[in-house]
């Protein structure tokens, strides 16, 4: 069990199984938390971008160092409770990418992970049916931690937009397989609906989840309650 007292920065802590999740704001929660094994999460980019029926958002490259900042006070604080062993997994775009590349690339040895989602998004002519995953590891990083060798093109249907309770919502099994070579003791900063946490419950992980809005609190409580009631899908 991870060791956290029941009163500090965050507005509310549940602990399901082997898992804590803290509501609040992650830069006051990370200080406070013990060391883990691996980051793996989905920040929001806030990155300007072309928007739906021709309304558009003035673009310059100012915006990147702005948002490269933020991310690397966001980021560099989970990145400070990790092991001199450990590993991060971001998820980014094909915009985002050079922001998140740039606040790793002096922490990490790095490469490129591709979700191939089987279908494409909207879009132009062109349309996305990918998502970018950057891998993030360091010198001691075991190589091979779980012996298995991996493509890095991960094969995984999105979540169909009916079931979707938060939109970036990703599949359980897409999480699991950045999960199995990650370490004991998971955090993700930026929790969400909780997927991470889903997949270290059926991997028999621990986890650390932080999320600021109570709404996606609740719904990451209650898929992890549910999933430590399940058996274990993905021993």
């Amino acid at each position: 069990m991870i060791a956290l007292p029941d009163s500090g920065p965050w507005k509310r802590i549940e602990r399901i199984g082997d898992a804590v999740l803290l509501l609040g704001d992650c830069l006051e929660i990370l200080p406070t938390l013990p060391r883990v094994d691996a980051v793996i999460t989905d920040p929001p980019y806030a990155i300007p971008t072309v928007v739906a029926q021709g309304r558009t958002v003035t673009r310059n490259l100012g915006d990147m160092s702005i948002v490269e900042t933020a991310m690397r006070v966001y980021l560099g604080a989970a990145w400070e409770r990790m092991t001199s062993a450990g590993r991060i997994f971001v998820f980014c775009d094909g915009t985002s990418y050079p922001v998140i590349f740039r606040t790793l690339y002096s922490e990490f040895q790095t490469a490129m992970l591709v979700w191939d989602k089987g279908q494409i998004g909207m879009g132009r002519e062109f349309r996305k049916s990918h998502e970018l995953i950057i891998h993030g590891w360091r010198v001691d990083t075991p190589t091979f931690s779980d012996g298995k060798g991996r493509a890095d093109v991960l094969k995984f249907q999105p979540v169909a937009s009916e079931i979707r309770v938060h939109p970036a919502q990703k599949p359980d099994g897409l999480l699991v397989e950045l999960v199995r070579p990650s370490g004991a003791t998971i955090l993700d900063p930026f929790m969400g609906s909780g997927t991470t946490g889903v997949a270290c419950a059926n991997l028999g992980r621990k986890f650390i989840g932080i999320e600021i809005e109570p709404k996606y609190f609740d719904i990451a409580c209650e898929r992890i309650t549910n999933a430590y009631r399940q058996e274990r899908l993905f021993a």
